[in-house]
């Protein structure tokens, strides 16, 4: 690797100090993606000049959002990636998901079913990737916690049984709801989720372990399966 010279060094520390104090002005969401992408490429690089990565990767992805979303096996390789920068990115969206769903947990208890929209919609809704979580319920319907169950493609995601008994049997629910997104379709069930839910429900009876609902939240709402319905719906669908 070539040594950075001192001069460059420098100009490379003063831009990267605008770049914060335009940001921090600003606001990151004022940025145009080409600013914000190479801002954020600051956080995997300690150095160097992010400017020609930032526009690589957003001619290969998109948007700032693609480029995170994107599977760090192909982001490692474009010019001036590799496979530890590649990881230090894509570790960045498990970071804004932690800080996400960690505030969540102090703030709901499900009384209302605008408790339930509520929850589910800030969890999921903008999630560029299909997620399912489980999410764990006291007798008083308080959250006790939550897990991820998986990360699938944009139109799919499996249910991990294993997981789900993992979770029972660390955080001990009275009850639990599954969750999961249809990022670019509508909300309705598909087979695939009426068989996952049924094998959910066998699975629980014996430990006595009643589901509440599974959400599905799509483009144009917050649905519930259980009673078949929508708990919120979403205008300009």
């Amino acid at each position: 690797m070539a040594k950075i010279n001192d001069d460059e060094a420098n100009i490379h520390a003063g831009h990267r100090q605008r770049l914060l104090n335009q940001i921090c002005k600003a606001g990151i969401e004022n940025m145009s993606d080409i600013v914000a992408m190479e801002f954020i490429l600051t956080y995997v690089f300690p150095r160097c000049d992010t400017n020609k990565i930032a526009h690589r990767l957003l001619d290969q992805f998109g948007s700032p959002a693609d480029v995170l979303n994107a599977d760090w096996h192909l982001t490692k390789d474009i010019k001036g990636m590799g496979e530890t920068s590649a990881k230090k990115l894509h570790a960045l969206v498990d970071i804004f998901d932690y800080y996400t769903t960690s505030s969540l947990d102090k703030k709901y208890e499900f009384i209302y079913r605008t408790d339930i929209a509520d929850f589910f919609e800030e969890l999921l809704r903008f999630r560029n990737v299909e997620t399912s979580y489980i999410v764990g319920l006291d007798a008083s319907s308080r959250i006790k916690g939550k897990a991820k169950l998986s990360v699938g493609g944009v139109k799919s995601v499996g249910i991990d049984m294993h997981a789900i008994l993992n979770f029972i049997t660390n955080a001990k629910p009275a009850i639990v709801m599954l969750a999961h997104n249809h990022p670019q379709g509508k909300a309705q069930p598909s087979k695939a989720d009426v068989d996952g839910t049924n094998l959910v429900l066998d699975m629980l009876k014996p430990l006595g372990i009643p589901l509440l609902d599974h959400i599905i939240v799509g483009i144009d709402g917050v649905f519930g399966m259980k009673n078949n319905e929508f708990y919120r719906t979403f205008e300009n669908c």
